[in-house]
């Protein structure tokens, strides 16, 4: 039983396309989101700190790189299809807003009217709406499978949303459309991205938490999991951040290797029928790992994420995102054109719920830079 994705039997595309002589539909997926638009501006998109704070510290795209290297060693050597799960590693933040999961709070709470916002469908939106780089449709076209893994990398999607409003004109439910039944749990490919994801960020963050000077040597000693890899290794030197980037590399490779173990079984009990699992399950950490992994995203939570000084970056966030949001629903026809002309949003029937969809997509679209640039535009006009 092959179970990697098979680019030959792939369900194809909504708008039919001749095929590339020389890449799959995978890699040809892959390659159209390399080029898009969205995903250059992942470099001055935040991760944890604005990406205007350092050049040193992760950005979107250096942690969307990370997650894409980590899923394709692992995808490797589980015998999956490394394109597209390099296609869903590589797409799975291009709908982050500026500042990271801050912009995002904000943005939800600004459009509940609408339904809030979330990235991960902002991610959908953005490769079958908001990108524009071809005649004949807007978005990349991308594959039902790549589409499938986006909505899907972070677990399975409930009946209610089978149907899933992704192109402009109609909602249009993948299954109806090609005749296809949207399984209610992931791909192996996409579980695969998902957990990636985990692991860049477990291990980065950390890197970044102790450059900036929040997580003190002392502090990660006596950290959950990480401190267990870091106190067995002795500063190089008396250096204590060669010692903590040597513990991000431990991180790193005990996470990965204690996935493809754990995976590996999981998938071989799967195919001779000798254990009760779900597909959802196969691509996972052992449950002790995964009980540690638990522990280290709270203690990164209380300790980095929300910190004095990243709450003090999370107020300012939030300031700026609230100012821009005001300002462009009052004067929405400051938006581009390239968003105001794109014929997804003539479907909306009042102006008010336009206008909501209108303003947030455009913030969501902008840099860190982008929208302090243009808060300080405001505020000088202001005065």
């Amino acid at each position: 039983m092959n179970i990697a994705a098979d680019p030959n039997k792939s369900l194809g595309r909504v708008h039919k396309e001749e095929p590339c002589s020389i890449r799959s539909i995978f890699q040809r997926d892959r390659d159209r989101i390399i080029h898009s638009k969205s995903f250059r501006k992942l470099q001055n998109k935040s991760q944890v700190f604005f990406s205007t704070t350092n050049d040193i510290f992760r950005t979107r795209l250096t942690h969307t790189i990370e997650v894409s290297q980590i899923a394709r060693t692992i995808a490797n050597e589980l015998g999956l299809n490394i394109d597209l799960c390099e296609t869903v590693a590589l797409a799975h933040d291009l709908g982050h807003p500026p500042f990271g999961h801050t912009g995002e709070e904000r943005l939800n709470s600004l459009m509940q009217e609408i339904g809030g916002f979330d990235h991960n469908f902002q991610t959908l939106k953005v490769v079958t709406i908001l990108e524009r780089q071809y005649y004949n449709f807007y978005g990349l076209n991308l594959c039902f499978e790549s589409l499938d893994g986006i909505v899907k990398h972070n677990g399975p999607i409930s009946d209610q949303n089978k149907t899933i409003p992704v192109f402009w004109d109609e909602n249009i439910s993948l299954g109806d459309r090609k005749r296809i039944h949207l399984n209610l749990f992931p791909t192996l490919e996409a579980q695969v991205a998902s957990l990636s994801d985990d692991i860049a960020y477990c291990a980065h963050d950390i890197a970044d938490g102790y450059e900036a000077g929040i997580l003190s040597f002392m502090k990660l000693k006596s950290s959950p999991f990480f401190g267990e890899l870091l106190v067995l290794e002795q500063p190089f030197g008396g250096s204590a951040s060669l010692s903590v980037a040597h513990g991000c590399r431990k991180l790193i490779r005990y996470l990965v290797n204690d996935l493809m173990r754990h995976s590996r079984v999981n998938i071989e009990n799967f195919q001779n029928n000798t254990a009760n699992i779900d597909m959802i399950n196969l691509i996972n950490f052992s449950p002790e790992t995964g009980k540690k992994v638990v522990e280290l995203k709270k203690y990164l939570f209380k300790n980095l994420y929300r910190s004095k000084e990243i709450n003090f970056m999370r107020s300012q966030a939030k300031e700026v995102i609230d100012e821009l949001f005001k300002y462009f629903f009052n004067r929405f026809d400051s938006i581009p054109v390239s968003f105001l002309e794109n014929k997804y949003y003539s479907k909306f029937k009042t102006m008010r719920h336009r206008k909501l969809n209108l303003v947030g997509d455009f913030i969501a679209s902008m840099t860190d830079k982008e929208a302090l640039e243009m808060f300080d535009k405001i505020r000088i006009k202001s005065k």
